[in-house]
């Protein structure tokens, strides 16, 4: 791996602080010839060790990790367990970038547009923009029928501002009589920008044209008609500004309908500020809750594509805390939610892994048995069993992922 050879050069001696409160490590991160800034520090009160990944001093992305507080406080040896927790969760995220780009790296030498495209989206939520770029390219040239790497393309580009060139992108698509929700969603987006707030409001309706239920479209749409409604209350067109409120009013009943609680929530916030005919707070709702929402936080499937890269494509074996990590990662998005098929078969990947780590270790353990005590009839025939008997389970799992 000499391309992508790491070295890592801590910063002191990882700045760890004395105070349960306050554990902190930086380090740097040389991966070919990128340099990342890692730094984890705790937030106890939450229950949260947070980890910040930089480059040239511009914040890529944030990863919180939880952990149980009531056991921290139970051990007389809480700071020590801390200090293990936040290096573990600190060293993990460095594990995981290095391997990112191992896997990039080999994956350029295959044929597998599937792969390509899961692994440009989680480059893109990466913030890895020139990385997401080159594996949607590359899923686009294997698979020109593959019209999602179209649209993650897209976004990549809306992401980083380049709005005619993500225009250029998704206008294929329209051309070729693609008619994804996804798809009208971006343009309304990146229309939005543009300030072309009439076809901003045309695409987003083409996009609920298509999925009456597609909350974040809902949003949207709200925002460049709050964007809209601002312009044309300071040119004094009074006309069409009602009809304009009248309009978001009609949106936040079919948010309230089709959304969740936090949804609900926030248009509730919203029509107080339409009831005071405040249109600045209305928009400022608005468009921070699409923020935090929808631009600032990671879908769950990325976690899913994390792990199946891994599992594909890694050259180490995934170890039982990791799969341990993502298991836990998984089981709170199904939570969630719970109507995501992609997220039921991730983490049915990782029980199948976690079946097949126990079961290998179960198997040392009966050699373990009957090296120390070669008379242990009963260690001797499960042994046998295991080893014969074994090599179908083994294989079942093998073929399924």
């Amino acid at each position: 791996m000499q391309l992508l050879e790491r070295h890592i050069q801590a910063n002191g001696d990882h700045a760890l602080l004395k105070s349960m409160a306050d554990i902190g490590l930086n380090e740097n991160l040389s991966v070919g010839k990128r340099e990342f800034h890692i730094q984890t520090a705790t937030l106890v009160d939450d229950g949260v060790v947070r980890t910040e990944v930089f480059e040239h001093g511009r914040l890529l992305f944030v990863e919180n990790h939880l952990y149980e507080r009531r056991n921290l406080a139970a051990n007389d040896s809480a700071d020590g367990r801390l200090r293990t927790l936040v290096d573990r969760f600190h060293q993990s995220v460095i594990e995981e970038i290095d391997s990112l780009f191992d896997i990039s790296e080999r994956l350029f030498k295959q044929e597998n547009a599937s792969a390509h495209e899961k692994i440009g989206q989680v480059f893109l939520h990466t913030h890895i923009f020139d990385r997401a770029e080159k594996h949607f390219l590359k899923a686009m040239e294997l698979d020109r029928n593959r019209y999602s790497s179209f649209i993650y393309l897209g976004r990549c580009y809306y992401w980083q501002k380049r709005y005619n060139e993500a225009i250029e992108i998704l206008s294929q698509l329209i051309n070729r009589q693609v008619r994804y929700p996804d798809m009208y969603n971006l343009m309304g987006l990146v229309m939005m920008e543009k300030k072309n707030f009439r076809q901003a409001l045309q695409y987003f309706k083409e996009a609920l044209k298509r999925n009456p239920k597609y909350i974040e479209a809902y949003f949207n749409l709200a925002e460049a008609i709050a964007r809209r409604l601002l312009t044309l209350t300071g040119e004094k067109r009074e006309t069409e500004a009602r009809k304009s409120v009248e309009f978001l009013k009609i949106l936040m009943k079919k948010i309230d309908h089709h959304g969740k609680a936090d949804d609900q929530k926030q248009c509730a916030l919203v029509n107080k500020a339409l009831v005071r005919r405040d249109l600045k707070k209305a928009l400022a709702y608005l468009h921070e809750y699409r923020e935090e929402k929808f631009v600032r936080t990671t879908p769950p499937e990325i976690t899913g594509y994390k792990f199946y890269l891994r599992l594909l494509f890694g050259r180490e074996e995934i170890s039982e805390e990791l799969l341990g990590s993502y298991e836990k990662k998984l089981a709170r998005a199904v939570q969630e939610q719970p109507d995501f098929p992609d997220l039921w078969y991730f983490l049915a990947l990782i029980h199948l892994m976690q079946c097949r780590y126990f079961f290998l270790r179960g198997l040392d353990n009966f050699r373990d048995a009957t090296r120390i005590n070669p008379q242990f009839d009963r260690a001797v025939k499960n042994l046998r069993l295991v080893e014969n008997d074994g090599r179908e389970f083994l294989s079942l799992i093998k073929a399924i992922v």
